[in-house]
Protein backbone atom coordinates (compact mmCIF):
# COMPACT_ATOMS: atom_id res chain seq x y z
CA UNK A 1 0.00 0.00 0.00
CA UNK A 2 2.54 2.38 0.90
CA UNK A 3 4.54 1.52 -2.89
CA UNK A 4 1.84 2.66 -4.33
CA UNK A 5 1.03 5.77 -2.47
CA UNK A 6 5.00 6.62 -3.03
CA UNK A 7 4.59 5.73 -6.78
CA UNK A 8 1.49 8.15 -7.01
CA UNK A 9 3.47 10.84 -5.88
CA UNK A 10 5.96 10.24 -7.75
CA UNK A 11 4.24 10.26 -10.62
CA UNK A 12 2.21 13.09 -9.41
CA UNK A 13 5.58 14.86 -9.32
CA UNK A 14 6.83 13.97 -12.88
CA UNK A 15 3.88 15.20 -14.14
CA UNK A 16 4.10 18.66 -12.54
CA UNK A 17 7.32 18.67 -13.34
CA UNK A 18 6.47 18.49 -17.40
CA UNK A 19 3.97 20.82 -17.10
CA UNK A 20 6.14 23.33 -15.53
CA UNK A 21 9.15 22.93 -17.67
CA UNK A 22 6.80 22.38 -20.66
CA UNK A 23 8.92 19.63 -21.39
CA UNK A 24 8.09 15.94 -21.86
CA UNK A 25 9.91 13.59 -19.43
CA UNK A 26 13.11 12.19 -21.52
CA UNK A 27 13.39 9.14 -19.62
CA UNK A 28 12.66 6.67 -22.20
CA UNK A 29 10.41 3.73 -20.85
CA UNK A 30 11.49 -0.07 -21.32
CA UNK A 31 10.83 -1.68 -24.55
CA UNK A 32 9.39 1.87 -25.84
CA UNK A 33 11.45 4.11 -28.30
CA UNK A 34 12.13 7.48 -27.31
CA UNK A 35 9.31 10.67 -27.53
CA UNK A 36 8.86 13.71 -29.53
CA UNK A 37 7.33 16.35 -28.06
CA UNK A 38 4.11 17.49 -28.59
CA UNK A 39 4.51 20.35 -30.99
CA UNK A 40 2.33 23.27 -31.87
CA UNK A 41 0.61 21.83 -34.79
CA UNK A 42 0.50 18.24 -32.54
CA UNK A 43 -3.04 16.37 -32.68
CA UNK A 44 -5.20 15.10 -29.86
CA UNK A 45 -8.12 12.92 -31.13
CA UNK A 46 -10.86 10.85 -29.69
CA UNK A 47 -11.69 7.94 -32.20
CA UNK A 48 -15.01 6.68 -31.68
CA UNK A 49 -15.28 3.10 -33.32
CA UNK A 50 -18.45 1.08 -33.44
CA UNK A 51 -17.72 -2.50 -34.30
CA UNK A 52 -20.28 -4.95 -35.53
CA UNK A 53 -20.99 -8.05 -32.64
CA UNK A 54 -19.56 -10.65 -34.88
CA UNK A 55 -16.28 -9.18 -35.18
CA UNK A 56 -15.42 -7.85 -31.77
CA UNK A 57 -13.18 -10.60 -30.89
CA UNK A 58 -10.87 -10.37 -34.49
CA UNK A 59 -10.85 -6.48 -34.20
CA UNK A 60 -9.28 -6.14 -30.68
CA UNK A 61 -6.84 -8.49 -32.12
CA UNK A 62 -6.03 -6.41 -35.34
CA UNK A 63 -6.31 -2.98 -32.64
CA UNK A 64 -4.21 -4.26 -29.67
CA UNK A 65 -1.69 -4.60 -31.55
CA UNK A 66 -1.74 -1.50 -33.89
CA UNK A 67 -1.61 0.01 -30.69
CA UNK A 68 1.14 -1.79 -29.62
CA UNK A 69 3.33 -1.60 -32.47
CA UNK A 70 2.53 2.19 -33.13
CA UNK A 71 3.42 3.08 -28.92
CA UNK A 72 6.90 0.90 -28.95
CA UNK A 73 8.14 2.10 -32.21
CA UNK A 74 6.86 5.57 -33.25
CA UNK A 75 8.42 8.16 -31.78
CA UNK A 76 5.27 10.67 -32.91
CA UNK A 77 3.08 8.50 -31.46
CA UNK A 78 2.25 9.89 -28.20
CA UNK A 79 -0.83 7.98 -26.88
CA UNK A 80 -2.86 4.87 -27.86
CA UNK A 81 -5.38 4.38 -25.26
CA UNK A 82 -8.13 2.26 -25.99
CA UNK A 83 -11.54 1.63 -23.66
CA UNK A 84 -14.89 -0.49 -24.43
CA UNK A 85 -18.08 0.66 -23.16
CA UNK A 86 -18.70 -1.78 -20.45
CA UNK A 87 -22.22 -2.09 -21.37
CA UNK A 88 -21.44 -2.42 -25.05
CA UNK A 89 -18.22 -3.76 -25.55
CA UNK A 90 -18.68 -2.68 -29.76
CA UNK A 91 -18.38 0.94 -28.73
CA UNK A 92 -14.46 1.76 -28.69
CA UNK A 93 -13.11 4.96 -27.93
CA UNK A 94 -9.23 5.48 -28.38
CA UNK A 95 -7.41 8.13 -27.43
CA UNK A 96 -4.68 9.02 -29.90
CA UNK A 97 -2.03 11.88 -29.17
CA UNK A 98 0.67 12.75 -32.16
CA UNK A 99 3.22 15.07 -31.62
CA UNK A 100 2.64 16.88 -35.15
CA UNK A 101 0.79 16.57 -38.30
CA UNK A 102 3.93 14.75 -39.43
CA UNK A 103 3.94 12.35 -36.93
CA UNK A 104 0.31 11.42 -37.81
CA UNK A 105 1.13 11.24 -41.45
CA UNK A 106 3.84 8.66 -40.90
CA UNK A 107 1.80 7.08 -38.23
CA UNK A 108 -1.28 6.71 -41.26
CA UNK A 109 1.58 5.40 -44.27
CA UNK A 110 2.81 2.90 -41.66
CA UNK A 111 2.93 -0.66 -42.48
CA UNK A 112 1.30 -1.66 -39.52
CA UNK A 113 -1.45 0.61 -39.54
CA UNK A 114 -2.18 -0.10 -42.87
CA UNK A 115 -2.53 -3.62 -41.79
CA UNK A 116 -5.28 -2.93 -39.08
CA UNK A 117 -7.12 -0.09 -41.59
CA UNK A 118 -7.38 -2.86 -44.40
CA UNK A 119 -8.18 -5.87 -42.03
CA UNK A 120 -10.93 -3.86 -40.33
CA UNK A 121 -12.67 -2.41 -42.96
CA UNK A 122 -15.93 -4.39 -43.22
CA UNK A 123 -16.08 -4.80 -39.17
CA UNK A 124 -16.22 -1.09 -38.45
CA UNK A 125 -19.99 -0.20 -38.67
CA UNK A 126 -19.03 3.45 -37.56
CA UNK A 127 -16.04 5.64 -37.07
CA UNK A 128 -16.12 9.41 -36.02
CA UNK A 129 -12.48 10.95 -35.55
CA UNK A 130 -13.05 13.82 -33.11
CA UNK A 131 -9.88 16.45 -32.72
CA UNK A 132 -10.17 17.71 -29.33
CA UNK A 133 -8.44 20.94 -27.82
CA UNK A 134 -6.79 20.12 -24.15
CA UNK A 135 -8.25 22.36 -21.31
CA UNK A 136 -4.26 22.34 -20.11
CA UNK A 137 -2.43 22.13 -22.49
CA UNK A 138 0.79 22.00 -19.76
CA UNK A 139 -0.77 18.20 -18.61
CA UNK A 140 1.66 15.51 -19.99
CA UNK A 141 0.28 11.99 -20.31
CA UNK A 142 2.96 8.98 -19.64
CA UNK A 143 1.31 6.26 -21.72
CA UNK A 144 3.62 3.14 -22.51
CA UNK A 145 2.99 -0.97 -23.13
CA UNK A 146 4.51 -2.24 -19.60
Amino acid sequence: MMRKIILSVLSLFVMLSCSMTGKKDTKQQPGMCAKLPMAADGIVRLSKIEVYPEYLEEYMKYATEVGEVSLRTEPGVLTMYAVSEKENPGRITILETYASQEAYKSHIASEHFQKYKQGTLHMVKTLVLSDQTPLNPANCINNFIQ
